[in-house]
């Protein structure tokens, strides 16, 4: 169910403002960082003649009690919930989804996630390159580092002032 715009607005602001204050607190050392606790793992299927491409996967392992911001993604991909449950805040809206879930997110998605239990969630994207040696070149290709790069509006962070 899609969130009402002034509401899909206010939620894309406070996902982006989330990571930035995560980013932040763990720059102060007011945060921990959560990277010695998850897993982040790498697959990929070889590029075909056939079908043009090939494919790149990221699966995570998050421990329960991690929140998270996923990335900002320049194509619609896969997303699967392997093992666990998470709450996901996004400009859709809040949800919680337990596993085995599995969706499409759009292009210029964003997404702030809590693990309610030890959770596995793996992204499947379609590529133009593969291979561990190229984990760069792949991460331009899939992901945005900021919404502008994609032709959208930056989210309007003005809107959580009064809140």
């Amino acid at each position: 169910m899609e969130a009402p715009q002034e509401l899909s607005k206010y939620l894309q602001a406070s996902v982006v403002q989330l990571q930035d204050s995560i980013e932040k607190g763990i720059d102060s050392g007011l945060l921990e960082s959560g990277e010695d606790a998850s897993t982040l793992r790498h697959f990929f299927v070889p590029v075909t003649e056939e079908y043009g491409c090939g494919m790149y996967t990221r699966e995570l392992t998050v421990p329960k009690g991690m929140t998270f911001v996923g990335k900002l993604h320049r194509h619609p991909h896969m997303v699967f919930l392997l093992k666990g449950e998470l709450m996901v805040v996004s400009e859709a809206g809040r949800e919680s989804i337990k596993a085995p879930h599995t969706w499409v997110s759009p292009s210029g998605a964003k997404r702030a996630f809590y693990a309610l239990e030890d959770s596995i969630l793996t992204n499947v994207h379609l590529t133009k390159t593969v291979g561990e040696d190229n984990l760069e070149i792949i991460e331009d290709e899939v992901i945005s580092p900021t919404y502008t790069n994609m032709g959208l509006p930056e989210p309007d962070l003005t809107l959580l002032e009064n809140n």
